[in-house]
């Protein structure tokens, strides 16, 4: 059984020992002042395992530990860290893997079995009608501010990653998502429910809003997910993924072209008239 350090150290006597990974301690001490020093000690016969060959030299040898002061500390715990982050993207991946099986086995219907889903409760500015279900637990709502998608937490917990989670505002028992952060619902949603998929009318421009809107999630979907299932990189109009915003750029199209129209013909009545360099 490994004991922590105690007793005297080579900053003073140990006053408090924190264990931050296995067999590495934070450590505060007095020296014989009465001056606080804060260090970090690793057993050394476990170094291999944590360290580097780099890090572990630079380690100031007493007793079977490797001591860092104040001025080295951060080498060691910065290495430490890395690989507790690496130990969770392994571990998410793990997890999604798994989900993955699930939802492809069928057994995501299992949130049926909760019972059906109240719908999410709009916002006074919402207009009459414009609460469509999509499927148990999920909704489109267009409120005063635009459309939103709204997903049940229930779904949400079982179906979504705890960062797409974030991306969201959480109203009652719903997320809500606005047009542009709804690609990020359904990018994790698509693949679970018919129904999330068949309001995608654009999978690229999905990709390609990910990539420009949400370059940080986008990154971190990818760490934790195998090759097959991340984020393609493709070359596609964005924020078009949704019938609403392309229904919004048609008219904004033909918005634009109305007004160049009506400019046009006011021009050519009382315009300056142009050379364009064709005759004599």
């Amino acid at each position: 059984m490994h004991h922590a350090p105690q007793g005297q150290s080579i900053w003073g006597t140990i006053n408090t020992c924190v264990e931050i990974a296995l067999d590495v301690y934070m450590i505060l001490a007095k020296d014989k002042e009465g001056n606080e020093q804060e260090g970090l000690m690793v057993r050394k016969n476990a170094a291999k395992g944590v360290l580097s060959k780099e890090t572990a030299s630079i380690g100031q040898e007493s007793g079977g530990w490797l001591c860092y002061g104040k001025d080295t500390k951060d080498i060691p715990l910065y290495e430490i860290l890395q690989r507790r982050l690496a130990d969770c993207k392994r571990m998410e991946a793990t997890i999604m893997g798994q989900m993955g099986e699930l939802k492809q086995d069928g057994k995501q219907k299992r949130t049926d079995f909760f019972g059906e889903c109240a719908p999410p409760k709009t916002e006074p500015g919402c207009i009459a009608g414009q609460t469509r279900k999509v499927r148990n637990g999920i909704y489109l709502v267009n409120e005063g501010d635009g459309a939103k998608l709204a997903v049940h937490r229930k779904i949400a917990d079982q179906f979504m990653t705890p960062a797409a989670v974030g991306f969201g505002a959480r109203k009652g028992g719903y997320i809500f998502y606005d047009t542009t952060a709804s690609a990020i619902a359904l990018n994790e949603l698509k693949s679970v429910f018919e129904e999330a998929a068949a309001l995608v009318i654009s999978e690229d421009s999905l990709y390609a809003s990910l990539h420009k809107n949400y370059p940080a999630y986008t990154s971190f979907y990818n760490q934790c997910m195998p090759e097959t299932a991340r984020i393609p990189t493709v070359d596609a109009p964005t924020d078009l993924f949704l019938s609403v915003q392309l229904a919004a750029e048609r008219s904004k199209e033909k918005t634009d072209a109305d007004s160049f129209v009506q400019t046009g013909e006011y021009q050519e009545e009382f315009g300056e008239q142009v050379d364009f360099g064709i005759g004599g």
